[in-house]
């Protein structure tokens, strides 16, 4: 999952993706003011969320949000302000044109954690389930979930292995099985926009199908990642 940072302050860039590290959920991409993150966005960059500063030469980080808003193809994208302006009318524009959130520079990590954390519940867990989260909906502790993303860590081997002979040979509904098996299993692991893009494919190209199915592979070690830490801060029975 890519996270867009954008901020002409290269410390403040900097800080923010330190920060952001810090959760092992996304890839990091960042542009130093509106113009470059909106020629990003237009060249075909999908970040899941996008963390913005609101003063900024060339394009400010409202005109930026505008612009996504009436983008039909990027009016969902989360997006949070990021800056030292805490005066209400700022604040209550942001709000007004769609921001999920917004962060006050500069960026305390005690402080900004609590409120990163309530934006992903509302945003980027839609995307991919947290593992406290998968655990209670499967009823498994942490070492019985790890086992889950083994186990479909070796499916996906085997499906990427497979899948481009499949279509060689034409065994088209074997190919389309073999996907909707490794859809159900996102589904079941809570990797909702995983799953999301392998629903709906149709006669599958190799080429493509391959690169959705390396996206689903660093999903599913993200999530491997993210399980571990959960269970190291708070351990649990298995």
């Amino acid at each position: 999952m890519i996270a867009l940072i954008v901020d002409d302050d290269a410390v403040a860039r900097m800080a923010l993706a330190d920060l952001l590290a810090g959760y092992d959920m996304f890839d990091l991409v960042e542009a130093d003011d509106g113009e470059a993150a909106w020629t990003l966005l237009e060249g075909g960059l999908a970040p899941v969320i996008c963390f913005c500063d609101v003063r900024m030469p060339r394009m400010t980080g409202l005109e930026l949000l505008q612009k996504i808003k009436a983008h039909p193809a990027l009016a969902a994208l989360p997006f949070v302000l990021v800056s030292s302006a805490s005066d209400r009318d700022t604040v209550l524009q942001a709000v007004k044109l769609g921001a999920v959130g917004y962060l006050l520079k500069p960026l305390m990590p005690a402080e900004a954690r609590p409120h990163l954390e309530k934006i992903f519940r509302l945003t980027v867990d839609k995307l991919a389930e947290s593992p406290a989260a998968s655990m209670a909906r499967l009823n498994v502790g942490a070492a019985r979930l790890l086992a889950y993303l083994d186990a479909f860590s070796a499916q996906l081997v085997q499906a990427r292995a497979e899948l481009g002979p499949m279509l060689g040979a034409g065994r088209l509904q074997d190919a389309l099985r073999r996907v909707e098996a490794v859809r159900n299993g996102c589904s079941t692991l809570g990797l909702w926009q995983a799953a999301a893009s392998l629903a709906g494919t149709g006669i599958p190209d190799s080429v493509r199908l391959e690169h959705a199915l390396a996206a689903v592979a660093e999903t599913v070690a993200r999530q491997t990642r993210r399980v571990r830490a959960a269970a190291a801060v708070h351990p649990v029975a298995p």
